[in-house]
Parts: C-alpha cells; sequence; structure tokens
C-alpha cells in the first residue's frame, strides 16, 4: 500500500506546485511596494523641508492616500470584469510615472502630484493583492497567505527605512524615489503568468461601474480636509459643508449596506478596516515628524525607529495566522479586539512621549513596537473575515471596498493631522503639541475599534471554517453569509 493511500491526499500549501507562481509573484510585488512606502515615508520630512512644504506636510500621505482611493476601485472592478492581468499593468505604470515625477518635483505640490499617481499605482497593486488571496487560494490558506503578504514588509521594514535615509544623506532625498524603478519590471514578469491564469470570475454579473461614484468621493472627500485647513471661517465652512454632503452619501452608495451604522459582520469589517488603518497608518504618518523635528533625531535614526512597528506588525500577523489554523477559524473577532487594545496602548504611549514635557525616544519607539504588534492581529484577521463573507465572484468588490475604507481612513486622519499642525502653528502651540494631538487622535480611533470589533463576530462562526468549498476555492456558506451579514 502506498504512503498516500495509508495516509489519504497530502492537504496543499501556499507553496504546492499549484500555488508556488502565484505566491511568489504576490509577495515580490508587495515588496516592491513597501520598499517605497517605508523609505519614502522616512525622507518626506527632509523634502518637505527643502520644497518648503512643511505646512502642508500631512498632504504628501492626503494626496497619497484619496488617489489610492481611485485606483483601489478601478482595479478592483476591473479583475472583476476583465481579470486581474490589466489592471495590475496598469496600476505599476501608475507607480512608476508617480516616483519619477516626485524625483523632479521642483516644489511642494508636484511633488505632491507625484505622491497622487504612487497613491493610485499602489492602490491598484494593494487591492489586487488581497483580491488574488481571496479569489485564488481556499479559506483554509487565506490566513497563512495573508500573514506572508503581511511577511512581505519584514525585509523593507529592516532595510527599506534605513537605507532610503542613508542614501538620502549620502546624496538626497529624490534619489530614494527612483532607485527601485528598474526593479519593476522584474516583478511584472514574474507575477504576470500567474495573473493570466486566473482570468474573470465565471458565472457572475458584472456590476455597474463604481469609478464615477468614486470620484465623487475623492472631490468631496478633498474638499472637506481642504476645509478643515482653511482659517477663514467664510471659506472653511462652505467647503467643509459641500465636503461632507457629497462625502458621506457616496459613501454610503460604495460600501455595503449597513457600513457606516457598524452592521454587525461584514460592515462591521470594513469600518474595522477604516479605524485600524487609522489608528496604525495615522500614527506612522507623523512618526519620523516627530522623531526629527520634536525629539531631534537623524533621518537615519527616524528610519530605525519606524522599523520597529512593520517588524512587530509581521510578527503579530504571524502569530494571527497560527492561532487561526489552530482554531480552523473561530477566535478571529477575538484577536481583532485584542489587536486594539494594544494599538490604544501603544498610540497612547506615543502621544505622552511627543505631545508633553517627557519627550522620550525610548517611550515613543516602544509605544510604536506595541502598536505594531496590534495591527498584526487586527489587519489579516478582519480582512480574512471579510473575504470569507464576500459572495462568489465579488472578491473584487469586497478586496476594493476593505482599501476603500482604509485609504480614506488614512486620508482623512492625515488631513485632520496637517490642520492640526496648521492651527498649532497659527495659535503658537508647538510642534510637540500638535504632534501629540494628532497621536491622541490615532487612540482614540483604537478605542472606537473596540467596539466595532466586537461586531464583527457573526452568528454561527464555525460557518466560515474551511470545512466545505464548492471547488473554486471559495467556501459554499459564504453566499449565505454575506446575505446574512
Amino acid at each position: 500500500m502506498s504512503e498516500t493511500a495509508r495516509t489519504g491526499p497530502r492537504e496543499e500549501g501556499i507553496w504546492s506546485p499549484r500555488y508556488r507562481s502565484l505566491t511568489t509573484g504576490l509577495i515580490l510585488s508587495v515588496t516592491l511596494v513597501a520598499f517605497l512606502w517605508l523609505g519614502v515615508a522616512t525622507v518626506l520630512p527632509a523634502a518637505a523641508e527643502q520644497l518648503d512644504g512643511l505646512s502642508l506636510f500631512g498632504w504628501a500621505f492626503t494626496a497619497f492616500m484619496l488617489a489610492n482611493i481611485f485606483g483601489t476601485v478601478v482595479a478592483g472592478q476591473g479583475a472583476d470584469r476583465t481579470g486581474p492581468t490589466r489592471p495590475y499593468l496598469l496600476a505599476f505604470a501608475a507607480f512608476v510615472i508617480g516616483c519619477v515625477v516626485a524625483a523632479i518635483a521642483q516644489n511642494w505640490y508636484l511633488l505632491l502630484a507625484g505622491r497622487a499617481l504612487q497613491g493610485a499605482g499602489v492602490g491598484g497593486v494593494l487591492a489586487l493583492a488581497y483580491l488574488t488571496v481571496g479569489r485564488a487560494y481556499p479559506d483554509a490558506l487565506r490566513a497563512r497567505m495573508l500573514a506572508l503578504v503581511a511577511s512581505a514588509w519584514t525585509l523593507p521594514a529592516l532595510l527599506g527605512p534605513a537605507v532610503a535615509a542613508a542614501i538620502a544623506e549620502a546624496t538626497n532625498w529624490r534619489v530614494v524615489f527612483v532607485t527601485l524603478v528598474p526593479l519593476v519590471p522584474v516583478g511584472v514578469l514574474l507575477t504576470l503568468p500567474a495573473l493570466r491564469k486566473l482570468g474573470p470570475p465565471e458565472g457572475t454579473t458584472p456590476q455597474s461601474s463604481r469609478i464615477p461614484l468614486t470620484l465623487l468621493l475623492v472631490v468631496g472627500a478633498g474638499a472637506l480636509l481642504a476645509g478643515l485647513e482653511e482659517q477663514n471661517l467664510a471659506l472653511m465652512l462652505p467647503l467643509v459643508v459641500l465636503g461632507a454632503a457629497v462625502t458621506l452619501p457616496t459613501l454610503r452608495k460604495l460600501l455595503p449596506p449597513g457600513t457606516l451604522t457598524v452592521r454587525r459582520g461584514m460592515p462591521a469589517g470594513m469600518i474595522v478596516r477604516g479605524l485600524v488603518s487609522t489608528a496604525y497608518y495615522g500614527a506612522e504618518s507623523f512618526f519620523p515628524l516627530s522623531m526629527t523635528q520634536v525629539l531631534g533625531l537623524s533621518t537615519l535614526e527616524s528610519g530605525l525607529a519606524l522599523s520597529a512597528g512593520a517588524l512587530t506588525w509581521v510578527t503579530g500577523a504571524w502569530i494571527q495566522a497560527k492561532l487561526d489554523a489552530r482554531s480552523e477559524g473561530k477566535g478571529r473577532h477575538s484577536r481583532v479586539v485584542a489587536g486594539f487594545v494594544l494599538l490604544l496602548a501603544g498610540d497612547a504611549l506615543i502621544a505622552v512621549s511627543i505631545g508633553t514635557s517627557l519627550h522620550s525616544v525610548t517611550l515613543a519607539v516602544i509605544g510604536w513596537a506595541i502598536a505594531g504588534f496590534g495591527m498584526g492581529l487586527v489587519y489579516p484577521a478582519v480582512t480574512t473575515i471579510v473575504l470569507s463573507l464576500a459572495p462568489k465572484g465579488q472578491e473584487g468588490a469586497a478586496s476594493s471596498n476593505l482599501q476603500l475604507s482604509e485609504t480614506l481612513s488614512v486620508a482623512v486622519i492625515t488631513g485632520l493631522g496637517t490642520a492640526v499642525s496648521a492651527y498649532g502653528a497659527t495659535y503658537d502651540w508647538g510642534r510637540d503639541t500638535s504632534l501629540g494631538i494628532v497621536f491622541t487622535l490615532t487612540a482614540i480611533a483604537a478605542l472606537l475599534g473596540i467596539g466595532a470589533g466586537i461586531r464583527t463576530a457573526v452568528r454561527g462562526e464555525a460557518a466560515k471554517t474551511p470545512e466545505k468549498e464548492d471547488g473554486t476555492g471559495t467556501p459554499a456558506v459564504q453566499k449565505e453569509a454575506g446575505r446574512t451579514a
């Protein structure tokens, strides 16, 4: 009797021949994006200082995230209609052009244009990565694959900020934007064969175009954030009112029903993705600036400090994956709640370290590391929850909705951070006080996330464990779970 006959067929893994090329391609794509993401965050304070952009510093992230919304939705919709290949190529094209524009920028506004192009490209690449995990891998492998995607940030976390800072100090910050551009064709060529095999989902009716609504959302959010920064009440009030009047109804149409009221299940998962991104990415956007402008660290030292959160994020993601596999998917919402508790503690510690007379580098880095570990627990867990509830053939929409919630939330918190900085400059608060308020806002987002995380639990949670599949790698119970969520 053969070994296979005695033990049964061996369970496929993410590195089995069936998934090997796709796994490799996704990891390479995310790694490339992560190098730019972490490296640029380290050198942006120096760029803003040289281009006289410190008063509008947050817009380097806000423009990136608003454009990210557009890239996310376009890529997700394109993948659902024609397959992921064409959106993937377009996303990386925008990414490369944005890097070049930022590198040659002679003023802060042109750099912001480059950041917007980068954001559109990064949004598309990441949306397609999560879409592909949801569509190509069975539920039993998704948590493991999401942890591996998170681990693709390990090398960039270790080397990205430090290498970017070293390059900036040896040459200038412009070189950082184009250092990895020559590697893009390599990543594309390795990824395309696996993406072409996926194609569009079969047996589903394409949803109506979300692009006009997405453009409306970006314009509305941009007006709202511009209004928050305006000192003149005659301009501020109309912009804020108009922006809110456009943004909220549009967001209600784009996201699943019940999202804005935190309905249990998938809608709550969308809110969790937004709150966890606010708590972590919002803090990350202003962390290097705090290190250099308040605590007096060099660009290189700031980059090393930034790496702490990324490394603990990867650690938390792997722990979440192991617990997920051991419990067969049960208890994900509990890990979401636990992660938010850690994020609250970490952001609060940073707020105290930066915003008070304490001015402690050690406590700030410890807080950032704690926040990163919490992010590692929440992010893959809530992503798996939402993808497991997505109806068959609509994984692209679910993935783009997750990214939409994330990017809009980060755009809002960075916009608010810029507004706080502007008010602080006007009323002589001091940069430490202004940044302390920003980190307090991210801590509040983590506090709200605890309540939202509780609502990600769905009755009959065991229904989302990988016990039954319909032959496509999608749990057969997802259709019913998606309706009852």
